[in-house]
């Protein structure tokens, strides 16, 4: 075989072998069980919340795929045996909602109305036709309990930090409460500022999470977790927010602030990876600090 005939059936292998690799990502989800009626399904995208009630299951999030979004269906109902009648959207990130089409028109879905705006303003195109209908159809602005028989959801819009439609969904019960991307486990956060997002808000955010009653802790993206590494992160954000104060007062550029040794709350913290790194690292906190302290960004309409 000649040389560039080798070249080509190698480029195929690593083409095909790559294309494996990301469908089996895509397909897997892990579950774990938090207590005897939720649960938490990990894998490519934002975690999601499973809970089994007298009024069928209720879904939070449904992470990045219409396919992802049907393995979800499967393995939730293979876990409650009811069907899906209630999906909860954190935010409008598509890592968190694209899942949603996959899920039988009429389901009840439950957003912000800043979480449907930044939506119809930025993922039209993705919810159109039939998928349309698993746009959140029912909003609120502050805060709204929904009872599902024997479970009571108190769904919460604390403030502005990830984005400024982020809710939060405290399983009564279950003493339980998912942050979505209002807290990354181990991780650097997105924070998204064109979206409303703010890290000097961020941590006074989290001040209203904790008045909640719970023990356990569902991130939009890390292990299920505590109370105390919640405060461990409220106190990461506001030390970032000091940083990004700080250079503003004193005209810091931005190359120097992120050589900053300030930052210190971030050990054993890592660069979130779908397949691949996505560019949340310790550069891009520091950076967007910058950018909100010296308004040095676009905030959307």
């Amino acid at each position: 075989m000649r040389i560039w005939q080798w070249l080509v059936v190698s480029i195929v292998v690593v083409v095909v072998a790559l294309g494996a690799y990301v469908f089996l990502q895509v397909r897997s989800l892990e579950v774990r069980q938090i207590t005897n009626d939720l649960y938490v399904i990990y894998g490519l995208g934002g975690n999601v919340a499973v809970l089994d009630t007298d009024e069928g299951t209720v879904i939070v999030d449904s992470m990045t795929s219409q396919y992802q979004g049907k393995r979800i269906k499967e393995e939730a109902m293979l876990l409650t045996g009811k069907p899906i009648t209630l999906i909860i959207n954190t935010h409008y990130h598509i890592d968190h909602i694209h899942g949603n089409p996959a899920f039988d028109p009429g389901t009840r879905v439950v957003a912000t109305e800043k979480t449907l705006h930044h939506l119809q303003q930025t993922d039209a195109d993705y919810f159109s036709g039939e998928a349309v209908a698993l746009m959140p159809n029912e909003t609120f602005v502050d805060d709204k309990e929904i009872t599902m028989g024997n479970k009571t959801l108190r769904l919460i819009h604390p403030g502005r930090g990830h984005t400024d439609g982020d809710l939060v969904v405290l399983f009564v019960e279950e003493k339980t409460v998912h942050m979505g991307d209002l807290f990354f486990y181990l991780h650097y956060p997105n924070i998204d500022l064109e979206g409303g997002g703010s890290v000097a808000q961020w941590g006074d955010t989290i001040d209203k999470v904790l008045e909640l009653p719970f023990h356990t802790i569902i991130p939009g993206h890390g292990v299920v977790t505590n109370r105390p590494k919640l405060e461990q992160f409220q106190a990461f954000m506001r030390q970032l927010a000091s940083i990004g104060k700080q250079a503003a007062d004193k005209g810091t550029s931005l190359e120097e602030t992120l050589k900053t040794d300030r930052l210190t709350e971030d050990e054993d913290y890592e660069p979130l990876k779908m397949i691949i790194p996505i560019g949340l690292t310790r550069e891009f906190v520091l950076q967007r600090a910058w950018e909100e302290a010296n308004g040095a960004f676009e905030l959307r309409p």
